[in-house]
């Protein structure tokens, strides 16, 4: 690996850990912040990769070019497409003057030597003790509570407050952490009882009660929406949104919203945004191993970013499906996540996902005995079989760069029966 290629994948390292408030001791992360990463890759990029793969990245002189979809999947935590985004806005500074300073301060450096070295041997002591405590097991002699009641039925923001009861658990320390981001974990009082959090947006949330390093108890939070609801953010990464003022969305047939509405509702239309629609709700007993979905969407013309496209997502109890169509040009963006395989337009062939998507298009998810295939106007493309189990189909977002429409809905169950439908008609 030549040496620019070395320094890049060491920054991207260093700001993973930092996002992250991954522990790093001399070079190696502890396992349970592998782990912790695996999940937040797979939960942000869809691509799941192996503990052992990523022991090789954090290992002490890892000196091999990883595969180019590992290092997306990486760089997807920071909020990049892919390795070359992250190249290209990710600046690497050689510290040159090293050696000067060394030389120029070796006289310095050697008188402090004792000093320091009393001060490095005080410090690993401090540090060691704390990583024993933090890596103690905890013990559980009894019965731990964790559950949630929400202070409004639906909608967003939406406050949660988790009562909980650890009296039973014997750990130094426990966290709340409201889903898969280790960088929103919270200490909390083991001597309390309540603790109070905002989500805002909608979705199906595993909230965490932590003690020491180990998950003790979990939580399911369904933030629901009251039919659909728009709003903007200006990256996927942005943490609080922008709810769009209500308004009439539904003219012409489609769900849309329109530049206006937007600039009335504050959003800086001269940057690029991402104008989503939720409908989180509860569609009964639709399994995400059989089901089949049906839409139609389209972006609007108008719309002045170089690759404009949409996110089809059906969430689902344990993760989320989706395919991402894009513009004719622009097939390097394009994605598929069906269960827990994903594919992307950089090291796969969808290029029949890239689309002129000025003109609307018809798009079908079926899935049958845990086969999916995507359909575009009735014709299959492309078919991913997968293995696990998500639960229940919970939810439906489409995220569209610039501004887009949705001409229809429908959602059946493993008997085609239609168990959500809206046409909207004005």
């Amino acid at each position: 690996m030549n040496h620019p290629e070395k320094e890049y994948i060491s920054l991207c390292k260093r700001l993973i850990e930092e996002k992250l408030k991954l522990t790093n001791d001399s070079g190696v992360l502890r396992q349970r912040d592998l782990e912790y990463l695996a999940d937040a890759i797979e939960e942000k990029s869809g691509m799941k990769l192996s503990l052992s793969t990523l022991k090789r990245l954090w290992r002490k002189n890892y000196d091999q070019t990883p595969h180019a979809s590992t290092l997306q999947a990486l760089v997807s935590i920071l909020g990049y497409r892919d390795w070359h985004e992250f190249k290209s806005k990710e600046v690497v500074v050689p510290d040159r003057t090293k050696v000067k300073k060394i030389n120029a301060h070796l006289i310095e450096w050697w008188m402090a030597f004792p000093v320091a070295l009393v001060l490095i041997v005080v410090l690993w002591l401090i540090a060691f003790r704390s990583d024993k405590q933090a890596k103690r097991k905890p013990v559980i002699h009894g019965d731990v509570l964790f559950t949630g009641n929400k202070t409004v039925a639906q909608g967003v923001p939406s406050t949660i407050i988790f009562n909980y009861d650890v009296k039973n658990v014997d750990a130094d320390s426990f966290f709340f952490q409201q889903a898969w981001n280790d960088a929103e974990k919270v200490r909390i009082d083991p001597k309390g009882h309540y603790y109070s959090n905002i989500y805002y947006y909608p979705g199906f949330h595993k909230a965490k009660l932590i003690a020491n390093d180990s998950i003790i108890k979990r939580f399911r939070v369904h933030v629901t929406t009251n039919g659909w609801l728009p709003l903007v953010r200006y990256s996927l990464m942005d943490k609080l949104p922008v709810y769009l003022k209500s308004g009439k969305f539904v003219r012409d047939g489609c769900l849309r919203v329109t530049k206006q509405e937007l600039v009335s509702s504050n959003v800086n239309v001269d940057r690029d945004f991402v104008l989503s629609y939720y409908n989180v709700r509860d569609f009964g007993n639709v399994q995400s191993d059989n089901f089949s979905f049906d839409t139609q969407v389209s972006c609007d013309s108008g719309n002045a970013v170089a690759c404009h496209g949409v996110e089809v997502v059906i969430m689902c109890e344990a993760h989320i499906f989706f395919v991402r169509l894009m513009g004719k040009g622009c097939e390097r963006d394009v994605g598929i996540k069906m269960g827990e395989i994903f594919q992307d337009g950089v090291h796969n062939d969808l290029s029949r996902l890239g689309r002129n998507l000025y003109q609307p298009q018809h798009l079908q998810v079926k899935v049958v005995n845990k086969t999916a295939t995507v359909y575009l106007d009735d014709q299959p493309v492309y078919t991913i079989r997968f293995t696990n189990d998500f639960g229940k189909v919970v939810g439906l977002s489409y995220n569209f760069i610039g501004t887009g429409a949705i001409d229809y809905v429908q959602l059946s169950n493993e008997k085609r029966q239609t168990v959500y439908e809206e046409q909207f008609d004005e």
